[in-house]
């Protein structure tokens, strides 16, 4: 997978420990050169972040630049209207024609495929790599869940690589949680995020500004 790129998508509203742990175990696992971070503008499936995209852009360059395992792709930050990962293949792939394409998901995340824009389209043009819990899913299982999803038809031609991942305990939405109630969020990620979350007050609650 030496000349395959490989896109880890998500809000990262914050960016944390978590979803750098779970990258580099993947990298480790795969004997990846590069894992390339993109942030979402507008996630179609999710509720509207609740940092700007300026803000989670400064908080995961902040995350990645000093590993060179890492790097990001602001292509969708930098386009209007919802984040579809179907867009962002297509442009990439226009780019670098030579190149396959991996998309990095989590285990839970292929529940709502059915629901991704033109699923089936996007699994003929990328390859899964699905991090699991500890307790591993194998292929035909990750398949099952495909074919329940989105038709027999486009499981049996997906190609999808399970990877154990570290169970870390760790979420954007408790941080953001921590940060309401006014505590502390040091040692779930980076300092420097935790001081860009107060120096810019993100993810206070108005009555508490």
């Amino acid at each position: 997978m030496a000349d395959s790129l490989v896109l880890f998508g998500g809000t990262f509203d914050p960016v944390h420990f978590g979803h750098l742990l779970t990258a580099r175990a993947i990298a480790e696992s795969l004997q990846l050169d590069r894992i390339t971070f993109v942030p979402t503008a507008v996630p179609p499936h999710k509720q509207a972040a609740n940092a700007s995209r300026e803000d989670r852009l400064a908080m995961l360059r902040m995350a990645v630049h000093n590993d060179p395992l890492f790097d990001l792709h602001t292509l969708e930050i930098d386009r209007s209207g919802p984040s579809y990962t179907i867009d962002t293949v297509e442009a990439l792939v226009a780019d670098c024609p030579d190149r396959d394409v991996s998309l990095i998901v989590g285990a839970d995340m292929l529940e709502g495929l059915g629901r991704w824009h033109r699923a089936e389209e996007l699994l003929q043009k990328v390859r899964l790599i699905v991090a699991c819990r500890p307790h591993a899913e194998d292929v035909g299982k990750l398949k099952a869940i495909v074919q329940r999803e989105i038709g027999e038809s486009g499981a049996s031609s997906i190609s999808a690589i399970p990877v154990k991942t570290p169970l870390v305990e760790i979420s954007s939405t408790e941080i953001r949680r921590r940060v309401a109630r006014g505590l502390s969020i040091r040692y779930l990620t980076l300092d420097e995020v935790v001081a860009y979350i107060g120096d810019k007050g993100l993810y206070v609650l108005p009555d508490c500004a």
